[in-house]
């Protein structure tokens, strides 16, 4: 009888092992798509970590995901400087995030790259840059780039109406 409940106890270990060998192996496997989560999985040294305070974590994580070339953090870090949150606003900083996020294909940040060149947030007022931005984010159907795109090509290609003076009368 002991024996036979030694074996079991063997068999029900052995089963259990395996079970966590499995679990930890398909754990070890299963790859992080979001770099947001991967960047939070990562080990911070615990002195960073106290410098860190609360409303910088954001930051420190998006700004860590965006120079290894998150799009969407990008894009968000571009939204933090632009708006101010979490950090002192910065029209040229959010440019450069924006600018970044448009060229990896983001739709929103071509859109807002179109309105930093039309209202000269962070860079010098030019309208053809703004056209040019408002043009790539109508391309992916984003309706506001549309209708800035309709008013700058009405602003720049509206020819006056008859306005020779030597017409004749």
């Amino acid at each position: 009888m002991f024996k036979k409940q030694r074996r079991q106890g063997f068999k029900m270990k052995t089963l259990l092992i395996t079970i966590l060998l499995l679990t930890s192996t398909i754990n070890l496997l299963a790859k992080t798509t979001d770099m947001y989560q991967h960047a939070r999985d990562m080990r911070i040294s615990s002195s960073h970590q106290r410098n860190v305070k609360n409303g910088s974590k954001k930051l420190f994580f998006a700004t860590r995901a965006a120079k290894k070339g998150n799009v969407k953090a990008q894009f968000d870090l571009a939204m933090m400087y632009a708006a101010g949150n979490g950090v002192a606003k910065n029209e040229k900083i959010a440019f450069k995030w924006f600018h970044k996020a448009a060229r990896n294909g983001h739709v929103e940040a071509k859109y807002y790259m179109g309105l930093s060149f039309l209202q000269g947030r962070g860079v010098k007022k030019q309208l053809h840059l703004a056209r040019y931005w408002f043009k790539q984010a109508s391309k992916s159907g984003h309706s506001k780039a549309i209708y800035h795109l309709a008013n700058i090509e009405k602003s720049l290609f509206s020819q006056p109406k008859n306005t020779n003076h030597y017409s004749m009368r």
